[in-house]
């Protein structure tokens, strides 16, 4: 950050300090990379459909590995990341930059489905809907000081275990 002082220049020739501003630079914003987590959980359409049982509580432990992910934005060349087990994948987005726009996440699997993201830091919700054909979601602007976690549930057509 820089610092600039106001000082008040008297008759003598003394500077005597009146204020002291912070001026925030574009070049002193955070810069990542930012750790990006997503849970994969299939859902079956019999817990999709019941208003007793919310998706988080029907689905969210029903873990699958080896979707892959793909984070896309204007600023970025697409960062991809498979989930593991217990359904978890982790990438690293925004190496160098501060921010990106237009971002959208996308999967390899383009079965309905719905998606909840949000900041783990401020608590903002970057998206809460139905996924899009083809898999994505978009999430809009995504800045460095964020750390995004998605889940991200998959309709299947099975009834629940």
């Amino acid at each position: 950050m820089r610092r600039t002082l106001i000082a008040l220049v008297l008759a003598c020739g003394l500077g005597l300090p009146l204020a002291t501003l912070t001026t925030v630079r574009a070049d002193d914003a955070a810069i990542g990379p930012v750790a990006f987590t997503v849970h994969a959980a299939v859902c079956p359409i019999d817990v999709v459909n019941d208003p007793n049982i919310g998706l988080y509580d029907g689905c969210h432990a029903n873990g699958i590995e080896g979707v892959t992910f793909t984070f896309a934005s204007l600023e970025t060349e697409p960062v991809s990341f498979t989930t593991g087990a217990g359904g978890v994948g982790t990438g690293e987005i925004l190496a160098g930059l501060s921010s990106a726009t237009q971002v959208t996440l996308s999967s390899d699997d383009p079965s309905r489905g719905y998606a909840y993201c949000s900041d783990q830091n401020s608590g903002d919700v970057l998206y809460d809907g139905i996924k899009f054909e083809e898999g994505a979601v978009p999430l809009f602007t995504v800045h460095a000081s964020q750390a995004i976690v998605c889940d991200w549930f998959i309709y299947t057509d099975g009834a629940a275990g």
